[in-house]
């Protein structure tokens, strides 16, 4: 097979949860997070980095958003694990995946720690949860710039037909709501990405490798909003119902050899 996943065991490249509330946090709840101790001994790199968001109207205006960043590095600069909040969005990022049991343990004790602090601060401006997501990257690379696709990937309502004829770059973007139960209290949006680009030579002076990114988002969508006990009373349900449906969708889309290595069915 002329493809590797990106890992030995997993072709999982990033991991991120999130939770948006139904509007930005109070400051007191990004000062209230900035000072655990316990996150501050996992996560002890903290940052207030500049983020910015276009307000609306005729002419937008950029607007500084307050937040806090906390992240594990490793010796390269770049975060093993980070936790987020700014504005209304609060986002765990793994890039070190091994399992999803163990990775989940730990990104529901930062996301409850987050959902605790806005919790506690909203006496002064109360919030709840509009959305729970959940996105995985999965990349698979090759020496060849000439390939079969299907050697990958298999013909699906998943992929639009043109890319298995359409040479080494090309990309296939699809999304839909699944089906629920009557009187579900949340849409669930699938987004489905994929991404065929050559990578820059490394070392320089080689032939650049094809990679193939597949970004699955979901998104448990409340309308309305739920409260911040609501939500962390569903929010393992969510994750693992999500974990579960990425599951099955990279099962319908790789050759039946991949999916095998790299632990689909187990």
């Amino acid at each position: 097979m002329p493809f590797q996943p990106l890992n030995s065991e997993h072709a999982i490249q990033a991991v991120t949860f999130t939770v948006a509330l139904d509007g930005p946090v109070h400051t007191s709840a990004i000062n209230l997070l900035r000072n655990r101790a316990d996150l501050i001994s996992e996560l002890p790199a903290v940052q207030t980095p500049d983020v910015f968001e276009l307000s609306p109207g005729a002419i937008p205006v950029p607007r500084r958003i307050g937040g806090v960043q906390f992240s594990h590095l490793r010796p390269d600069g770049s975060p093993a694990w980070a936790l987020r909040l700014f504005g209304a969005e609060l986002v765990v990022e793994c890039t070190r995946y091994t399992r999803w049991d163990r990775v989940w343990e730990t990104a529901e004790r930062y996301l409850q720690a987050g959902l605790q602090d806005v919790a506690n601060a909203s006496s002064k401006s109360k919030r709840n949860v509009a959305v729970i997501a959940l996105n995985y990257v999965d990349a698979f690379t090759a020496d060849n710039q000439e390939y079969r696709l299907d050697d990958l990937i298999k013909p699906s309502a998943l992929i639009a037909g043109k890319a298995f004829e359409a040479g080494a770059v090309w990309h296939s973007h699809i999304g839909w709501f699944e089906k629920r139960e009557s009187g579900a209290s949340a849409a669930w949006l699938n987004q489905l990405n994929l991404d065929a680009r050559r990578s820059d030579p490394n070392p320089p002076g080689t032939s650049p490798k094809l990679r193939i990114e597949i970004t699955h988002n979901q998104e448990y969508r409340f309308n309305p909003a739920i409260s911040i006990n609501e939500a962390e009373a569903k929010l393992s349900s969510c994750m693992k119902e999500m974990h579960a449906q990425n599951k099955l969708i990279l099962s319908m889309m790789l050759v039946d050899e991949m999916a095998k290595r790299i632990g689909l069915g187990e």
